[in-house]
């Protein structure tokens, strides 16, 4: 570190001395995502690009069905610049759609279909798509609501279509599929037939800014706002990774658990390694208690996971007496780990021959899910590593935009080619999250409270927003359930706060306060509330009780105490209440 105080963290940038040469000034590539994704592998045509449920597909095979589903989404009247929207899962034929779009200059609207059918409706009619991609095992869902999507088309992802033939007979049979074929629900065999032509339709040209997806995230406002991810900010982070000498072999086997419809799983779970040469095993439904026997099955080299998925990993059965040297990497994100946990996860690594300690890393939505990260034992206990080769990190007071030195908390904020390009439709929130500096340069703001070291290693102390982070890493926003249980008319005041997850040793779970009308019977409230939520909130969202008090306590400017009431209810034991009749 300099002896000049003036010199802030991200001006001086002292992390640059752990980067292996080569990559303190790497720039990223200036194409698209498709194009860099088949530039990284043109000397690897040969070698495994997905693996689906025993079927391997090649990549020669991938660039091949990308360019053919482009003549389809063509043929179906998708241009440069169009949004279609997707309520689907990491299946081969969504995973080739993303790049297929994005081919075309167009861009993918994901929806995480596990979320309620509302929020669901919200984000297809405020994206303006016409057409809309649904996995078939989730038709059913949102059939009711078809009509009110008002696409031109529905075009049906199979589950099945890309597994082996025994194994697609076999779930075809368990599936009981009863898709109603036909008019504007167009089966995929025949949309693929719909592009089939003798000349391809041409590639859009190269645009940095062009949006090749929308994922979702919460923020400040708590309700789901749609964060635009680029070529340039996809390609930065794949740049990042092969540049920050990370130990890895053309066609290593990768374990692809982390969904496509978020920031994390699009670009450092599937773009990522596809363009690092590896092989992807997507794992389009991820049951974190069968974590062990994937890992066992399938043997993989590299993986990505949240800090809970790894402790569900180590209390996994199949993880006795296990020897697991044939994995060089384990990267966590998603979540901050706690130091008990990452203790914990060390001990485990070293016991089952692992060579390298765990590659934790730190990102939000807005930054394609990557900023800092550790690699190769260049580590802090505690810490989420260094800025990434084209990352800058900076710590700033959150009232007066002023950046703080070594070792003092502010709010992490971070610059580079990896930020989104705004959010979807949503200039405000943009503003507020995306900030011009006295630098000139522009920087996102990330709620997060943390310092930087001497050494530039990066600490995470906490949250400025107010969401709930799950032990699986998914965000829970207060505002959604609030804004449900508000709207009784027995309830005066509610808050929605997070208590300590009793099941795992990290994660909060939503609790529900409420500040009944006079006169109301609170334990019929609670439970009539209880229930309510437990019908109509996500299902990850659902809060696991609903409590009365006498009064919510104000602050001074008459706004709900969030804190005062954290402090009473952090540890709150939930399981000692009972809503049943």
């Amino acid at each position: 570190m300099t002896e000049n105080n003036n010199i802030k963290p991200s001006q001086e940038k002292v992390w640059k001395k752990y980067l292996p040469e080569g990559a303190v000034d790497v720039d990223i590539a200036r194409c698209t995502a498709f194009d860099y994704l088949k530039a990284s592998n043109m000397n690897n045509l040969g070698g495994n690009a997905i693996h689906y449920y025993g079927t391997t597909i090649k990549y020669r095979e991938l660039f091949l069905n990308i360019v053919k589903y482009s003549d389809a989404f063509d043929a179906v009247g998708v241009k440069e610049g169009d949004l279609v929207s997707a309520i689907a899962v990491g299946v081969p034929e969504y995973l080739t759609s993303i790049y297929a779009l994005n081919r075309l200059g167009a861009t993918t609207n994901t929806i995480d279909p596990r979320m309620d059918v509302d929020s669901i409706k919200r984000m297809v009619k405020q994206s303006g798509s016409r057409i809309t991609m649904i996995l078939d095992v989730m038709f059913s869902k949102v059939e009711p609501i078809l009509d009110e999507l008002d696409q031109d088309l529905f075009l049906i992802l199979p589950t099945t279509r890309s597994m082996p033939l025994l194994t697609r007979m076999v779930m075809n049979r368990r599936l009981k599929l009863n898709v109603p074929y036909g008019g504007k629900i167009v089966k995929w065999t025949e949309f693929l037939a719909k592009g089939k032509r003798d000349k391809h339709v041409e590639a859009a040209p190269y645009q940095g800014d062009r949006v090749v997806a929308i994922t979702y995230t919460g923020g400040t406002t708590g309700f789901p706002k749609g964060v635009m991810i680029t070529n340039d900010s996809m390609n930065a982070v794949a740049e990042n990774f092969k540049n920050w000498g990370l130990e890895y072999n053309v066609g290593d086997r990768f374990l692809g658990i982390i969904p496509v419809f978020s920031s994390y799983g699009l670009v450092c779970g599937l773009h990522m390694p596809l363009c690092m040469t590896l092989e992807l095993v997507t794992i389009p439904k991820f049951d974190p208690l069968e974590f062990g026997a994937l890992v066992k099955k399938f043997r993989p080299n590299h993986m990505i996971s949240t800090p809970a998925f790894y402790e569900m990993l180590m209390d996994s059965k199949e993880m006795v007496n296990q020897d697991l040297s044939f994995l060089i990497t384990l990267g966590s994100g998603g979540d901050t780990m706690n130091e008990g946990l990452e203790l914990k996860l060390a001990r485990f690594m070293e016991e089952h021959n692992i060579k390298y300690p765990l590659a934790q890393g730190y990102g939000v939505s807005e930054l394609s899910a990557a900023a800092t990260f550790c690699a190769n034992g260049i580590n802090k206990a505690g810490s989420v590593g260094i800025p990434s080769p084209t990352t800058v990190v900076g710590i700033f007071d959150p009232d007066t935009q002023e950046e703080l030195d070594y070792n003092q908390v502010g709010e992490v904020c971070v610059t580079g080619p990896s930020m989104m390009k705004g959010y979807w439709n949503n200039p405000a929130e943009t503003e507020n999250v995306m900030r011009k500096h006295a630098d000139g340069r522009v920087w996102i703001h990330s709620g997060d409270l943390g310092l930087i070291d001497e050494d530039g290693f990066l600490f995470i102390k906490g949250r400025i927003k107010r969401m709930i982070t799950r032990f699986d890493g998914h965000k829970v926003f207060p505002v959604n359930l609030e804004s449900m249980i508000n709207a009784f008319e027995d309830v005066r005041n509610c808050a929605v706060i997070g208590v300590k997850d009793r099941g795992h040793g990290q994660g909060h779970y939503p609790l529900v306060i409420i500040e009944l009308a006079e006169g109301v019977d609170a334990d019929v409230a609670c439970r009539k509330i209880f229930q309510y939520c437990n019908t109509h909130a996500e299902e990850r969202g659902r809060p696991v009780g609903v409590i009365a008090i006498d009064e919510i306590p104000l602050t001074a400017m008459g706004k709900n105490d969030f804190r005062a009431l954290e402090d009473l209810y952090r540890t709150f034991d939930y399981t000692t209440l009972n809503y049943d009749e």
